[in-house]
């Protein structure tokens, strides 16, 4: 699969912001969108950047002093979890589906970890690269008989 139908099953919306425009406005556009990142254009179209949450996080940093944890976090109420048995498309899937990057993942009601979707991603690439090799293997032991 490449990029493109990546895209042209996604769509082609792109989320942009001026350079011009306040943190604040860029801020209400990742909560509104539920987006990570906004493409920052110039006047013509043309990108001159990137704006991402961590771009946000790292300049919040500097001021957020006097701001509790309590205040700003995902209470529990909203957040999404994973089981510890459920399968690994399953909790990509969910990831997906509610937009979120991290799970916590619960056993029996409580809480053992937490998996990315960068964990997930690595896991399934691990597996097809395992498949991949037995298969491999499979076809030159084939071949090997066949001669």
């Amino acid at each position: 699969m490449l990029i493109k139908d990546v895209l042209r099953q996604k769509g082609y919306d792109i989320a942009t912001v001026d350079a011009n425009a306040s943190s604040l406005e860029a801020l209400q556009m990742f909560n509104q969108k539920h987006i990570g990142s906004l493409l920052v254009t110039d006047n013509d179209g043309s990108l001159t950047g990137i704006l991402s949450e961590r771009d946000i996080l790292s300049r919040f940093a500097q001021v957020a002093d006097g701001i509790t944890v309590g205040r700003i976090m995902t209470p529990r109420a909203d957040i999404i979890v994973a089981q510890s048995g459920d399968t690994i498309e399953s909790a990509m899937s969910v990831m997906t589906e509610h937009r979120v990057r991290h799970l916590p993942v619960l056993e029996d009601g409580e809480l053992v970890g937490v998996v990315s979707i960068g964990d997930l991603l690595k896991a399934v690439l691990s597996d097809l690269e395992f498949e991949t090799k037995l298969l491999e293997d499979y076809i030159a032991g084939s071949q090997a008989i066949i001669h």
